[in-house]
Order: C-alpha cells, then structure tokens, then sequence
C-alpha cells in the first residue's frame, strides 16, 4: 500500500511536488490517456478545485524519468518526477537509496570497485541490497563490521559475512559465488558502500526492490548480448505476468521453468497476489548459479522469500528440469531455438518427438503437460515457432491445437530485446480440453515506442489493451457470444479456417490489415528500424538465392 493512501492534490500540488510548471501538468493530461482521472468532482476540493489521489499521482510520474536537461545538480541519471514528488511529500519512499544505489553502480562505481571487475562489484551491491531489504538483523552485524573495520582490507571479512547472511536467507547453494569474490577483492572500499547504503535511512521493501531492478539493468546493459541469458524486458514482462493472473482467483502454485533472474516469477506473483489477496506458491528452475541467486534475491524483496528455485537445463528433454505437474499457472522465457542433444526426458513428448535442431516445441510441450486441470501458461517463443515448416513441429503444432491446449498467440513488437533483434510471439496454453473451435490471436506487432536507438517499449496503456482483447474474448465465449475483434488488432479464427491454413498460427495471417485508428503516426526513428531491417531481409533473401543457384548448378540444373 502506498504511503500516501486517502491523500489528495490538485493540479498545483502536483506541478509544485513535481518540480514542473502548471502547464506541464495539463500537457500530461492531454497527451498521455494513462494519467489518472480526477478523484471526484470539485466538491472533494478546496475553492471548487478538482484533485487527484496522490497514490495514483505518484504511480505514474514513477515512470516518467526526468531529461537531463530538466535535472537538479544533486539528481543523477534516473530519477523521475515521482521521486521528487515522494520526497515532496515527506514519506518514507524518499528515493534516498536509488539515488544512492545510482551512484554507487554509476559515476562512482571506479572508486569503490577496486580490483573486482565490473560484473563481480554490481554482484555485491545487488546482494547488499538484498540484505538490506530482507535480513534486518544480518544487515545490522554487517554494518557493526564495516564500522568496526574502516579499512579496504576488511572487505574479505565483510563478503563473507555477507555470504554467511546469504546462505541463511536463500540456501547453502546460493553462498557460493560470493565467497569465491571474497577472495579477489583488493582494494575494494566495502565498508565505505556499506554505509553509504546504511545511510539513506528508513527505506521500505517496495524502494529496496525499485533499487535492486535498477542495478539489474545496469548489470544487463555491461553484459551486452550475454544479458539474454539472465533478463526478460520489462515489456514482455508486464505483459505475460498480467495475462497469467488475469481470472487468478484460486491459484496456489506458480511456476518458470526457466526462471532467469527472477522478473517473471516475482512479476506474476505480484500480480496472482493483487488480484486474489495473496502470494501463491512459486517455483522455478534455472542454469546456473548465479541466476538462480539473482532470482533468489529479486523474489524474496518482491515478498516471496520461501520460493523453490532448482537447477533446470536449456532444454527440458536434456533432463534435471522439476517433473511435478499440476501447476496451476506457468509463464517462461525459455532461450530460443536450442538444440535437442541426447535426451533423456521424453515423457513430455505428448504431440511427438521436436525436431533434433530445436528445442522451442520441446518447451511447448513440457509447460502443456506440466499444467493443472485448470491450469494456464503463457509462453514467449520466436516467431518461427508459429509458422516453422519443419515437418515435425508442424505436425506437434497441430496436434496441439486440436487437442485444444492452444488458447491464444499474441504477436509483440520487435525491438523489446536489447540483444536481439527477433520477433517474438506469447503463447497463451491450457490444460488440453480435448477439442479446439476456435484460437484468439492478437497482432500487437506495431505497438510500442522507441525509447533508444535498439528497444521498444509498451506503455501502460498498450499493455492494458493488450489484456483487455484477451479478456473481451474470454467473456464473449462465456456468455455464448461471438467476439467481433478489433480491425488491426485482434480477431477470433475458427478452427476450420486454422486447419486450411496448415495449422499457421502466425497472428498475422489472421488479423484485417491496416493501420488500427489508434495508431500514432510512424516516427522517423521507427522507419528507419523498418527500413533496416527491411534491407537486411533482402540481403538474405539474395544470399538464399545465390545459394540455390550454386546447389543446382552442381547438378547441372
């Protein structure tokens, strides 16, 4: 719950806590259809005035990061307005912390790291925050230490300890890759980090987490292209986590096959959470260590400390992944297309053996005989998956449908990755029912903005309309209708017109073309992307050609 629950402002107020002019405040009224609405009419105010919940305010400037020509001196990179309006407004989410954390892992971060590279110091910030946030008492023997040992060279002593803190919140497994940074340390100013930290004050669990997503995207923008094996972008995160708990009321037990660094499962969680008034159980596997510790940490500040993490694989037929079934909900970013070497798991192979080259059905099939009677998932794949004429997965993709455990594909804008530039489609599955009449497909394939030269994001309000589709066609089958869909967006395809398709699941081969009437005007940055992308099309295409020409050349052809 918000520090400022039943607290209203006016326009002014929220100009004035901002740090922005009067007019600004109606400029985001009128351009933005997120911001929020009036909490009553002029009665609720003083002098006729209209207000605004400040909770609602503040959820939303929360998202605006403030240009950097517009920042105060003492601001770093960052910061939005809703931390000046918290700070305004004197609550305990001050943005002390993540003004701290910012520094420590930016600008500063030479001073402090010593002869730990880069990678290895953004692990020990994010484990102290985690401490900080979750382990109270831990923290305090911690700070004693760093107290009691000024020096740079107490730092093996303070990681270890910090080890030790680790251990007892997330397991014995989780302690592992600190104590082998014990050692490489040098001359680390780890007591001066710590209290830097202890500094900022009262801080609540919600601030610690802000501040642990923070160091997480500092971490994958160091990693460049290794960072897919650890991140899902915030985008496709809010997506599959709200279509998964969308209609949650009753669900025990969450599950990632594939767990990363935790954002989808502490995502999902919060959101069953907040839709039915409690945490259910969570579960996961992971490769590696070091994920899984990050997933770990990133859970228990999100409130689920007690969540089963275990060691999966890159492919589930390549074994080790958890053979429970029954899970009331399932949502995973699996890595894409792997290779499917010497398996030992083939119990899961409902629809058939997937091609020995991929892997993406092997996925498909796992998270569909994974799930409860009533159970859901929701599955980011590449596109190919969808439409891939290989024999094998177009005969699993039919099976699969026909048996009914295919609900709906919704097509994501590219460019949500950093690393990658593939197109990706979210899978939603359930329970086989034995029968398919019809599919839900959602092309949101030209939502989005871009928000740097090689990522895309969805706003607030895109992904609700996303959801909204979902949940239109969810009623209409509930009360016997028929859903009309939305030109450019959404359409209902009956299973007779899906099997003459050869079983295509692609969105786009069943959505009216056309620009939807919502969409804005194509930016520059946009088609230059396009035209990119379109040019990079043509040079495989010609490649391809080439190719052919010289095989049919060999004989004689």
């Amino acid at each position: 719950m918000s520090d400022f629950e039943g607290v209203l402002v006016s326009r002014a107020d929220i100009a004035r806590f901002a740090g922005v002019k009067r007019p600004a405040v109606t400029n985001w009224e009128r351009r933005h259809e997120d911001f929020p609405r009036p909490a009553g009419g002029p009665d609720r105010g003083p002098a006729d005035v209209e207000v605004f919940s400040a909770s609602d305010v503040l959820a939303w400037l929360d998202r605006r990061t403030i240009p950097a020509n517009a920042r105060r001196s003492d601001e770093p990179e960052g910061t939005t307005y809703g931390d000046r309006f918290r700070a305004s407004l004197g609550g305990t989410r001050t943005g002390a912390l993540l003004r701290t954390v910012d520094r420590l892992s930016g600008a500063q971060a030479e001073r402090f790291r010593g002869e730990l590279s880069q990678a290895d110091y953004l692990t020990v910030l994010l484990t102290l925050v985690y401490v900080r946030g979750c382990l109270p008492e831990e923290w305090q023997s911690i700070l004693t230490e760093a107290r009691r040992f000024p020096s740079p060279h107490s730092g093996e002593l303070l990681v270890r300890i910090l080890a030790s803190a680790v251990r007892r919140g997330l397991g014995a497994e989780q302690e592992r890759l600190l104590l082998a940074l014990s050692q490489n340390l040098g001359g680390s100013r780890v007591a001066d980090t710590i209290r830097l930290l202890d500094d900022t004050g009262p801080v609540d669990r919600a601030e610690h987490a802000h501040a642990f997503e923070r160091l997480m995207a500092r971490y994958s923008d160091l990693m460049g292209r290794r960072a897919g094996d650890f991140f899902t972008p915030r985008a496709a995160v809010d997506v599959l986590s709200k279509l998964v708990a969308d209609g949650g009321q009753g669900v025990r037990s969450v599950h990632d096959p594939f767990v990363r660094a935790g954002e989808l499962l502490a995502a999902a969680c919060d959101a069953v959470a907040e839709t039915q008034g409690g945490f259910p159980e969570a579960t996961g596997a992971g490769v590696g260590e070091h994920p899984l510790a990050l997933a770990g940490m990133n859970l228990a500040l999100h409130g689920v400390p007690e969540a089963r993490l275990g060691t999966g694989g890159t492919a589930p037929s390549a074994g080790h992944n958890p053979r429970h079934q029954g899970f009331d909900r399932i949502l995973t970013n699996p890595p894409f297309n792997m290779k499917v070497e010497r398996p030992v798991e083939r119990g899961h192979w409902r629809y058939g053996a997937p091609p020995q080259h991929n892997a993406n059905f092997d996925w498909l099939q796992y998270v569909v005989t994974r799930l409860g009677p009533e159970g859901r998932a929701a599955v980011l794949m590449p596109d190919i998956a969808a439409f891939s004429a290989n024999p094998s997965e177009r005969r699993i993709r039919a099976a699969m449908v026909e048996d009914g455990a295919v609900e709906a594909l919704i097509a994501l804008p590219a460019q949500l990755f950093t690393t990658t530039s593939i197109r990706v489609t979210v899978w939603l599955l359930r329970h086989p029912t034995g029968t398919c009449d019809e599919i839900l497909f959602v092309d949101a394939s030209h939502l989005g903005s871009l928000v740097s030269r090689v990522q895309r994001e969805l706003a607030p309000h895109e992904t609700r309309r996303i959801l909204e589709q979902y949940r239109s066609w969810t009623a209409a089958r509930a009360d016997g209708r028929t859903f009309p869909g939305t030109d450019g967006l959404s359409r209902a395809v009956p299973i007779e017109k899906i099997r003459e398709k050869d079983y295509t699941l692609s969105p786009a081969f069943y959505v009216p073309s056309g620009t939807p009437a919502s969409a804005s005007p194509a930016e520059p940055a946009d088609l230059a992307a396009l035209a990119g992308h379109l040019t990079e099309l043509h040079a495989r295409a010609r490649d391809a050609d080439a190719a052919v020409e010289e095989l049919l050349g060999r004989y004689g052809l």
